[in-house]
């Protein structure tokens, strides 16, 4: 929405609670950089009445483009770095942040999901509906990948690196999609709502790694990356935990996985969302892709 003024903003209605407001809220007070702050209502509030009992909210727009879309040059490598290194630095005793949720470590959900999808897919395929039987293909090579990162996130639940790791504020969710440009070469993390304590891997992942990236991400990159995020935090690549990296990878891979084949799977869904989740799924089980990652 557009104010008379001129001032443009992005409006959200919600039925429940809107942590990620509240943490925006606190990181754009606290001077990190690229995080679109919300409006404050006349009463000092995040939100106001919405229609039919809901809340409303608006957020700054950013008049920017997807990196999904256009991809970052080197100096926005290094403002990538300077937004996570200033989000992971914020303390966490902050009272704006109690009752957020905090990493737990416990895969047991999604690798029950992952153990049991086999038989769920033979028993939709039976339908024979195409849409499953294309799904069917692509999980010849899909499923031992989705059971071998199943294994390896069981493994890693209990690795003794969860014993000393230091949790952080992350966005958990800083992929290509959620992060704009806009033209004065600032970057942009929107999409606040899976914010959580964790150890600072969960964000890094989507670095080190390279998952949901425009295009394979180079050593350059990454140095460049590093070189802002090194400047708030002292860190470096080679200061991440490699079990704490390898589990969350895990999980993330499953988890994107499975909830996509599982829309195919659904009758009820309407037919051009299963297809949509058919291209989603099959492009995250191809070499190079985060399932693929997160088994090597």
């Amino acid at each position: 929405m557009t104010t008379a003024d001129g001032r443009a903003y992005a409006a959200k209605t919600s039925s429940g609670p809107q942590p990620g407001l509240v943490v925006a809220d606190l990181l754009a007070r606290a001077g990190v950089p690229g995080v679109p702050a919300p409006e404050r209502t006349r009463d000092g509030g995040l939100t106001s009445p919405g229609p039919a009992g809901t809340r409303l909210s608006l957020v700054r727009w950013v008049p920017g483009a997807r990196v999904l879309d256009v991809g970052l040059r080197p100096h926005e490598w290094v403002r990538l770095g300077e937004l996570l290194g200033g989000l992971h630095s914020v303390p966490t005793d902050d009272a704006a942040l109690a009752g957020l949720p905090a990493e737990e470590h416990d895969p047991t959900a999604v690798v029950a999901q992952a153990r049991a999808f086999d038989e769920v897919l033979a028993s939709a395929a039976r339908a024979g509906d195409p849409t499953v039987a294309e799904l069917t293909e692509v999980w010849r090579t899909a499923g031992p990948l989705v059971l071998a990162a199943a294994d390896r996130a069981e493994r890693l639940a209990s690795s003794t690196s969860w014993t000393g790791a230091r949790y952080v504020l992350c966005h958990t969710d800083p992929h290509h999609g959620n992060l704009l440009v806009d033209g004065d070469g600032e970057v942009w993390l929107i999409d606040w709502d899976d914010a959580m304590l964790a150890p600072r891997e969960a964000d890094l992942m989507f670095v080190v790694g390279g998952v949901f990236s425009h295009s394979p991400i180079t050593d350059d990159q990454v140095r460049w990356f590093f070189d802002g995020y090194r400047s708030s935090t002292g860190l470096g690549p080679t200061d991440l935990d490699g079990d704490l990296l390898a589990y969350l990878r895990c999980v993330r891979a499953l988890v994107d996985v499975l909830d996509f084949a599982q829309v195919v799977v659904e009758p009820s869904a309407p037919d051009e969302r299963r297809r949509s989740a058919l291209g989603i799924a099959h492009a995250s089980v191809v070499p190079g892709a985060l399932l693929d990652l997160a088994v090597r």
